[in-house]
């Protein structure tokens, strides 16, 4: 795995606000491995949460990187992020990583993948998944 990308990529929470994330992306050595993306929740996010809005981040950053898919998604909540001031990580997974475009807020369409699940990862198996430190 190496990094490919780090940037803060923005979307739309429920009222149309202004939200940002961050976002790495690592790709694999081997183009039939999944790429992993790490989706941090910025302390300063002005908008909705990563968790509210998983599937229309996870939509925008698949069509805007044209990543294959599945793949693996990664929330990850800093310690500044937090009330009880720990760091976190789930793994994201989606019933279906096919990007839709649905009319969902205020008249809006916005991209859209299937529901998602959660699942509490600690930071050693974050860091094997993308060969790295976090």
């Amino acid at each position: 795995m190496h990094l490919a990308s780090d940037y803060i990529h923005p979307y739309k929470d429920a009222g149309g606000g202004a939200a940002r994330c961050r976002v790495r992306i690592c790709l694999a050595d081997d183009v039939r491995d999944a790429p992993v993306v790490i989706c941090s929740e910025l302390p300063n996010n002005p908008g909705g949460s990563i968790t509210n809005w998983a599937e229309a981040i996870t939509a925008g950053v698949i069509r805007a990187n044209e990543l294959p898919t599945p793949l693996v998604w990664i929330e990850h909540r800093p310690e500044e992020s937090t009330d009880a001031g720990e760091e976190t990580f789930e793994l994201v997974v989606f019933s279906s990583y096919d990007v839709e475009e649905r009319a969902r807020y205020l008249g809006e369409t916005r991209a859209w993948i299937g529901g998602a699940s959660w699942k509490r990862l600690d930071h050693t198996t974050v860091e094997v998944l993308v060969g790295d430190k976090v």
